[in-house]
């Protein structure tokens, strides 16, 4: 008898004591949890840090009738996808699900270029970003060269813009060439 009422005081001063250790709240009608229950749920959940994906395809192409696929997504889904390089003249900016297409012509130089993506919020500011790098070959007539690799089969752009030579940089204002 000794021992069952021992064990049933022991029993009420431990539950008094992870009762009196839990926060109590008027609305809530649950039982009170074990300590470690409660500080697990305590925690609060990290902040999702925000991240940009850029895949082009093929990695190579020749400057004259070549193509590149352009798949860029950000982990925001109402952020603004901004794609930019040196061999487009200006940034080209996606609409919400679509892929950009870009097509070489001879007027495209010969080497490696960065393809940049930005993803950018409401605020317009820059909250994510990758880069790239396509290399743009030239084909040689008398040689046999390979063949490029090809798009991806379901590629479907939604913008397509020619690729040509950088934008030429314009004079200060208010000086005149030659002077």
């Amino acid at each position: 008898m000794k021992r069952t009422f021992a064990v049933v005081i022991l029993g009420v001063t431990a539950g008094t004591s992870i009762a009196l250790a839990a926060p109590v709240h008027a609305t809530s009608a649950a039982p009170a949890a074990p300590v470690s229950v409660l500080a697990a749920s305590a925690k609060p959940k990290p902040h999702v840090v925000p991240s940009a994906t850029l895949r082009v395809v093929p990695s190579w192409t020749y400057r004259n009738d070549g193509k590149l696929a352009v798949i860029a997504t950000c982990s925001e889904r109402r952020d603004l996808r901004v794609i930019t390089s040196w061999m487009l003249r200006h940034p080209v900016l996606l609409p919400k699900r679509g892929n950009l297409l870009i097509k070489l012509t001879s007027k495209t130089n010969t080497g490696k270029y960065a393809i940049g993506l930005w993803c950018v919020n409401k605020q317009h500011q820059v909250d994510a970003m990758a880069v790239k790098s396509v290399k743009i070959r030239k084909r040689l007539g008398s040689f046999k060269m390979p063949c490029p690799p090809r798009l991806p089969k379901h590629f479907k752009p939604a913008v397509t813009v020619v690729a040509g030579p950088p934008a030429p940089a314009k004079a200060p204002l208010g000086k005149k060439k030659g002077h």
